[in-house]
């Protein structure tokens, strides 16, 4: 057995549960859902997902259970019921050239990014588990380029953090990655000895200074503390679907989101590293770009 088969094997060991999603996108199906659904005669999403046969197998992927894959995202692709009937969201998507999306296509777009957005978290947390590290948990390490790592907090999430809150005109004024830096006790707000909650001017954010370790990092340990109640952004994925990404255009042409079809993965994290080939291939399958990205430097 070569290393790359050895590595392989271990991945397929290690990763497996996620692993199994993640070699079963959704994306196929609900685009095979919406065709049958839009030009069929049935009125209820649900009625055509129970009629669908088993298994399902694509060019890509082998689907043993299709049904129970797509009820398992049935409150969202039920707004493929009232899009039948002609009604749309407001919302505004533009293409890489900036013309708008007819409706349909427009909310059919948000729908898949939804649908991603929901299946990544889930495979996220299949996959994190195994790698126990705290990567996403600490600030940067003194070979790091970047003085301080931000975590985003909705104000609900901050009683989950015994810190020093600063909040002041000063600080709303100011975003974290401003070149005019927010001053704290006289020095830059990552220059303090330990983590620290501000609010900017886009909202509530944790600072992790160079050296520092989030307060719900169990001391010694790559253990949360808070796991089961962790906030909203630890539980999203080092795999970022960006079927369309937020815009604000100039003059009168102004939307909503941009059209992008792109999957960024964060090399940094330990199963993003582990599977590239696994996430192009699920890339690949979702018919979207992957883009590899190195967050820490």
């Amino acid at each position: 057995m070569d290393a790359r088969e050895a590595r392989l094997t271990q991945s397929n060991i290690q990763y497996a549960d996620g692993l199994r999603l993640l070699r079963q996108p959704v994306l196929p199906l609900v685009s095979m859902l919406q065709f049958l659904f839009m030009f069929g005669t049935r009125t209820s999403v649900a009625e055509v997902i129970g009629e669908l046969p088993e298994p399902i197998e694509t060019a890509g992927a082998l689907y043993d259970r299709p049904r129970d894959l797509l009820r398992r995202y049935g409150r969202s692709l039920a707004r493929l019921e009232t899009m039948k009937q002609g009604q749309y969201s407001q919302d505004v998507v533009v293409d890489e050239e900036n013309n708008p999306l007819d409706p349909l296509t427009a909310d059919f777009v948000l729908l898949q990014q939804e649908v991603l957005t929901a299946e990544l978290e889930r495979i996220n947390s299949l996959l994190c588990g195994p790698c126990g590290c705290d990567l996403c948990c600490t600030g940067p390490d003194a070979g790091m380029a970047q003085e301080f790592f931000e975590i985003p907090l909705d104000q609900a999430e901050l009683e989950s953090f015994p810190l020093t809150r600063h909040d002041s005109p000063a600080s709303r004024r100011h975003r974290a990655d401003d070149e005019d830096e927010l001053q704290l006790d006289g020095r830059p707000f990552y220059r303090l000895d330990e983590p620290v909650l501000v609010h900017w001017q886009n909202g509530w954010s944790l600072i992790l200074p160079k050296g520092s370790d989030c307060p719900n990092l169990a001391p010694g340990t790559t253990r949360c503390l808070i796991y089961s109640g962790r906030p909203e952004v630890c539980r999203r994925p080092q795999i970022f679907p960006y079927m369309v990404e937020p815009f604000e255009g100039s003059g009168e042409a102004k939307a909503a989101y941009r059209l992008r079809r792109s999957l960024l993965a964060v090399t940094d994290c330990p199963y993003v590293s582990d599977l590239r080939d696994e996430i192009a291939a699920y890339a690949a399958a979702c018919e979207l770009h992957l883009v590899l990205k190195q967050n820490k430097l």
